[in-house]
């Protein structure tokens, strides 16, 4: 394994100081996730007891851009109103009273401040149960607010590099399952998840999970998310800030074989750190990491 790049991490615009950045495809920029994003401590709704279950992440959205995430797993329910319609968020049909304007707004406003970061908003579940919901709505809206900030899916074999030539303010990623009415000129295919499949899981659980998923993962080809996260019976997610921090330490291959790293309160762990110097090392690199000498 090649020497880990240090240095000091400016986590409002980490992406902009990745070395060599510019040489890779954002298939290969290895992404901080955070899990759930619209569910925080933060939120209008949150509630100790009910938030031990259904909370993932400990600020809005624009405090987690600005620690440094960039790839947000979002869970959109819809409310039909008389005067204005709400895509509200959720976790499992608890709502947090956090809406998709707020996420948009701060989207914006970071990308005004941090030109050359890049954003992955990844709607992963566009339901809330059996409640009926608006994908032209949905559309409209996206593409009516971030539409002159969306980089169209035929840019995907693109490098960083020919994408900030082709545009300065094109830097966020659209995804979602194809549905007739999300404009396919903005949305990216779904992105897959990687999870274990078990609504609880423990650390043995869910080292055994990563260890399986990144023996053949598909480097460099699409999006993937790879979720990192432990469920108890009692008490919900919990805290394996000290096993992330070990598993995908760049001085293991682990990190480095990633695309998406979903966690849940992903500020507690060094993972945006790792995230950097990985990105760094394989814009440096390439898949020159992952060459194992013969034996």
């Amino acid at each position: 394994m090649t020497r880990p790049i240090e240095g000091n991490l400016d986590k409002q615009k980490w992406m902009s100081n990745v070395l060599d950045i510019d040489r890779i495809k954002l298939t290969d920029v290895v992404w901080p996730g955070a899990h759930n994003a619209g569910m925080d401590k933060q939120a209008p709704n949150y509630e100790v007891v009910i938030g031990n279950w259904t909370t993932c992440q400990n600020g809005s959205f624009a405090w987690q851009l600005s620690n440094g995430a960039r790839a947000f797993d979002i869970r959109l329910g819809y409310t039909e109103g008389a005067d204005q319609s709400i895509f509200y968020f959720h976790h499992n049909g608890h709502q947090s009273h956090r809406v998709l304007d707020e996420l948009i707004t701060a989207v914006l406003a970071f990308l005004d401040r941090n030109p050359d970061e890049f954003i992955v908003l990844d709607f992963h579940q566009l339901a809330d149960g059996s409640k009926p919901f608006d994908y032209r709505k949905l559309n409209d809206l996206l593409v009516s607010r971030l539409g002159q900030r969306v980089i169209p899916p035929d840019n995907d074999t693109k490098t960083i590099g020919e994408l900030k030539r082709i545009s300065t303010r094109r830097r966020v990623v659209l995804s979602a399952l194809a549905h007739r009415e999300l404009n396919e000129d903005y949305f990216w295919p779904r992105i897959t998840h990687k999870w274990s499949s078990r609504r609880f899981t423990d650390t043995e659980d869910l080292k055994t999970h990563i260890s399986n998923t990144l023996e053949n993962p598909p480097f460099g080809t699409f999006l993937w998310s790879l979720s990192a996260t432990s469920y108890a019976f009692l008490g919900g997610p919990q805290d394996i800030k000290n096993q992330i921090n070990d598993w995908f330490n760049p001085t293991r291959d682990w990190v480095t074989r990633c695309c998406i790293i979903s966690t849940d309160f992903f500020d507690e762990s060094e993972i945006v750190r790792y995230c950097w110097t990985a990105t760094s090392m394989k814009a440096v690199y390439g898949y020159a990491l992952h060459t194992r000498e013969p034996a």
